[in-house]
């Protein structure tokens, strides 16, 4: 007896990469496919990450769909509300409304081995059978709280920035902060705006050069919006500075480097005065080790009064307050972690178990890998966006997704017109992508000595693409089916 399917695909995720996803899909002509969103809303990161001062770091014009241009953006860096209602209505633009189910958080997934596909089981105990999945569940979903000894004791109000609790009212209060990374250099000098005090838990410092952003002037927006191609113009321009710029720092030029280090000091010493504090301030590692961070406004927030730069380690959290290796206790009435994501357990939200009932997450215990970042062996017809290997120190992601959403839609296209019951790389294929991936990856600045979230425990790097994103484009331009295994 044949065996019936809900849908074709199910798209596992309702952010930037699940629309993507679903536009794609929709082009090559494959229209029977559903987008289960956990939340009530999409946009993903987007939608989660609504703390003061929440924007993107790379500028709207290149932090967009290619095929959905945006000409009233408010600023060249827009604010997280601007971002989420644009994928909102690419949504509607790109008719997915209805493919859509929100409040759907996917807690297992199981790959049939008879039938050649996947039973899903929603949290809610509800189930549906596709033929193929696509996580597009990202690597930035699952928040990071360091485990401090006491912190359950703590008589005040604790929270992760991205779970940022607005029922909370900062005017006034004591409030620490743990974590000075890309989000907490954003919320910083927004919560040091409000707090009677704010003392800032500083582990390792950040490189950090000015972002430069201001609003768009109207002209610019009308100009964009009559003559689409000035838009095109601008997109280009960023998106080979970025590639010209950055890049090339990442793959550890030293002329690139020292431009950029010049940069990130010069911004340093225009704002803060102070030798000890600028000490302070300064990492002790190259730049671009960790990610390069861009900011108008976080070194000013050291110059007020009523701002402490903590560098001594965190020791515990008391009933009070939190306690540091010099011995000190500094009594606050508000934690707030800035201290990111769980980013090299990507896809743990969700237990996949593929061939023979194999978890995903044993399958990845020394550290997540996938054939060109999309798919894995021993896991048919599951397809992965923003995946292993995939992420950049040096423009967007969406161009990213992009290329990846395309491969994948001729992956299922494949799949579902020969009536495959399986479509996996092959451990052959999979293995000599992945050693001559991190064979180039140990020539990156990355490989430097200096901890980051691009590497898991082990210090491999699982998170980041080592070549430009206009070789990526080149590289993922079509599949090369003799790399995979197609069942019949």
């Amino acid at each position: 007896m044949a065996t019936t399917w809900d849908h074709d695909v199910a798209i596992v995720g309702g952010g930037m990469s699940g629309i993507c996803m679903g536009v794609a899909l929709d082009r090559r002509g494959i229209r029977d496919f559903v987008i289960l969103e956990k939340s009530a809303d999409v946009g993903g990161t987007w939608l989660d990450n609504s703390y003061p001062g929440a924007c993107c770091d790379v500028p709207s014009v290149l932090y967009s769909f290619s095929f959905a241009p945006n000409p009233d953006w408010s600023r060249k860096y827009s604010p997280q509300p601007e971002i989420q209602s644009y994928f909102s209505r690419c949504l509607d633009q790109f008719g997915l409304r209805q493919r859509l189910r929100t409040n759907a958080a996917v807690a297992a997934a199981r790959y049939l081995d008879a039938e050649g596909g996947w039973e899903l089981t929603l949290k809610d105990g509800a189930t549906l059978r596709v033929r193929a999945v696509v996580s597009a569940l990202g690597q930035l979903n699952l928040p990071n709280i360091p485990l401090f000894a006491g912190a359950d004791s703590f008589s005040g109000e604790q929270f992760h920035s991205a779970r940022w609790r607005h029922d909370i009212d900062l005017t006034g209060k004591r409030v620490a902060v743990i974590g000075n990374a890309a989000s907490a250099l954003q919320f910083i000098p927004h919560v040091a705006r409000q707090a009677a005090q704010l003392h800032v838990y500083q582990r390792t410092a950040n490189h950090v050069i000015p972002r430069n952003d201001r609003a768009f002037r109207e002209w610019e927006k009308t100009l964009f919006r009559r003559f689409p191609f000035t838009q095109k113009l601008a997109r280009l321009f960023i998106y080979l500075r970025q590639d010209g710029l950055l890049y090339p720092l990442m793959r550890g030029s030293r002329p690139h480097r020292w431009l950029v280090e010049r940069l990130a000091r010069w911004n340093l010493e225009r704002h803060i005065i102070d030798p000890r504090r600028r000490t302070q301030l300064w990492p002790d590692y190259v730049i671009g080790c960790k990610r390069v961070l861009v900011s108008d406004d976080y070194y000013q927030t050291f110059n007020r009064p009523k701002v402490e730069l903590v560098t001594s380690s965190i020791r515990g959290i008391g009933r009070e307050g939190v306690l540091t290796e010099d011995g000190v206790e500094r009594p606050v009435d508000v934690i707030i972690y800035g201290t990111g994501f769980r980013a090299t357990e990507m896809l743990s939200a969700v237990d996949f178990r593929g061939r023979g009932g194999q978890a995903l997450a044993e399958t990845w215990r020394e550290g997540a890998e996938a054939y060109r970042g999309i798919a894995c062996h021993g896991f048919p017809n599951l397809f992965i966006l923003y995946g292993p290997n995939t992420n950049l120190g040096s423009s967007s992601i969406i161009y990213m997704v992009e290329q990846q959403s395309r491969y994948i839609a001729r992956l299922i296209q494949k799949l579902l017109k020969h009536e495959l019951t399986s479509l996996e790389p092959s451990r052959t294929a999979q293995q000599t992508y992945n050693d001559r991936l991190q064979g180039e990856l140990a020539g990156t600045v990355w490989a430097s000595e200096c901890d980051s979230w691009y590497k898991n425990a082990a210090g491999r790097i699982v998170l980041n693409w080592p070549r430009s994103t206009t070789y990526y484009r080149w590289h993922m331009r079509s599949p090369d089916f003799v790399d995979y295994e197609l069942g019949a």
